[in-house]
């Protein structure tokens, strides 16, 4: 697919409103807009026998349900109507998410070695900057790239955030992270009210992070995996559900019970109450 139509796929992807009334999540579109790039661009008005041959390659070397899915919807996009969709590709909408497989959850968890490396790593300060700010606020792409100076107070640390269902929640960024956005803010001239944080698009983080994930960790990185890394980093360190809960703005705290179980803390806590049977009379 070309860079253009990508784009605008993009941008259909992020007005795009399911049947029952919510919008695509952002690890959905980032899987979307992945396998696009293998998706061949398809003009308006083809015939069904064009569909199936035009895509007939990707269906077969693609045989899962998000490919399906990614296929489905640039052609939606397309003004294709549903039923002649239906009639080449088929997908099983699936509720299960990356977060109710502790697996899949530890695949998407950075080691503090790994952050540091990175940010220390990446040639363009900006990016590097949004990797820091990503993981120290433990904020979604989305939540981020829509921030504005009224939004962060340099001085007490503190990021006014606008979650899922449009709830606000307060987070905070270290003060290096704070060093290197007032340095950022500065150069850039960003300093009224209504200025964007950082104008650039959720689409293009997400570009950016894998680029630098191959090219520096030599692993397939997106921007999820630093809200992942900084929640479960917290549990790690000992911090209670509740408290992860309300950092990340979790609706329901059975989410955040998977970092808790996840977490080396609560394993060493069980390692060390079980006690030492090599020590005698103990």
């Amino acid at each position: 697919m070309k860079e253009s139509t990508l784009r605008e796929f993009e941008e259909f992807l992020h007005s795009f409103v399911k049947k029952n009334g919510r919008k695509l999540g952002e690890k959905t579109k980032y899987g979307v807009i992945t396998l696009a790039k293998f998706i061949e661009d398809t003009p308006k008005g083809g015939s069904l026998a064009f569909l199936k041959k035009t895509h007939a390659t990707y269906l077969k070397e693609r045989k899962y349900p998000l490919a399906s899915y990614a296929l489905w919807l640039y052609l939606l996009s397309q003004k294709y109507e549903e039923k002649v969709i239906k009639e080449f590709v088929a997908f099983k909408r699936t509720n299960n998410s990356a977060m109710t497989d502790e697996e899949k959850l530890a695949d998407s968890v950075l080691s503090k070695k790994e952050l540091i490396y990175l940010v220390e790593t990446i040639k363009n300060p900006r990016d590097a900057l949004i990797v820091r700010f990503l993981y120290d606020t433990g904020a979604r792409v989305s939540e981020m790239t829509s921030l504005k100076v009224k939004d962060i107070d340099l001085k007490t640390k503190e990021v006014q955030v606008l979650g899922k269902g449009r709830k606000p929640r307060t987070v905070f960024i270290q003060d290096t992270t704070v060093k290197l956005l007032e340095e950022y803010m500065k150069e850039k001239n960003i300093q009224a009210p209504i200025d964007l944080i950082f104008p650039i698009k959720s689409m293009t983080v997400w570009y950016n992070i894998k680029k630098d994930g191959k090219e520096i960790l030599k692993r397939e990185l997106h921007p999820h995996m630093l809200r992942h890394s900084r929640l479960q980093h917290m549990a790690d360190e000992g911090v209670d559900s509740f408290a992860i809960k309300s950092y990340a703005g979790h609706s329901d705290i059975s989410t955040t019970q998977i970092y808790i179980k996840n977490s080396k803390f609560q394993r060493k806590l069980a390692f060390d109450k079980a006690g030492n049977i090599w020590i005698k009379d103990q």
